[in-house]
C-alpha cells in the first residue's frame, strides 16, 4: 500500500476573509501557510491540511465538495456551530449502514462540512497501529 506523508483538501471560496472566518475563528484551526493570496493552508492535525483557493463560484450553484472531519465527540460542535450562526442539520444521527454519527454542517460557500465520529471498531482511528 503507498503511504503519503501528507494530505490537503483544497476547497474553492468566494470569499477567503469569510472563509477564513470559518475555518480558522470557528473550527479553530490554525493558517500555517499562504501564497500572494493565490492560496491559504490551515492545519487539522499533524498531517492532514485545507487548501482555501479564492475562486468565482456561481451563487447557488450545487457543490459537490464534502469535508469529513473524524472527531471524538460530535455532539460537542453541535453548540459551537450554533452560537457562531452556522447552518447545520441539527443534532447528529447514527447511520448503522456505515457505522457512523454525524453532523452534517455548511461553509460559507456551501460546501458540506461533516463531524464524525467513525464508531466501526474496524476503523484505523488515530494512533492505532497495524
Amino acid at each position: 500500500m503507498a503511504e503519503f506523508d501528507q494530505l490537503i483538501t483544497f476547497l474553492k471560496v468566494n470569499d477567503i476573509s469569510r472563509s477564513l472566518r470559518f475555518y480558522k475563528e470557528i473550527l479553530g484551526l490554525p493558517q500555517v501557510y499562504a501564497r500572494d493570496g493565490k492560496v491559504i493552508i490551515l492545519k487539522a492535525n499533524a498531517s492532514s491540511f485545507i487548501g482555501l483557493v479564492p475562486a468565482e463560484l456561481p451563487a447557488g450553484a450545487q457543490r459537490s465538495s464534502a469535508l469529513t472531519l473524524i472527531v471524538k465527540d460530535a455532539d460537542a460542535w453541535l453548540p459551537r456551530l450554533d452560537t457562531a450562526g452556522v447552518p447545520n442539520k441539527g443534532k447528529p444521527i447514527f447511520k448503522s449502514e456505515f457505522g457512523i454519527y454525524v453532523l452534517y454542517a455548511t461553509d460559507p460557500d456551501g460546501n458540506t462540512v461533516e463531524f464524525l465520529e467513525m464508531r466501526d471498531p474496524d476503523w484505523p482511528h488515530a494512533g492505532d497501529h497495524g
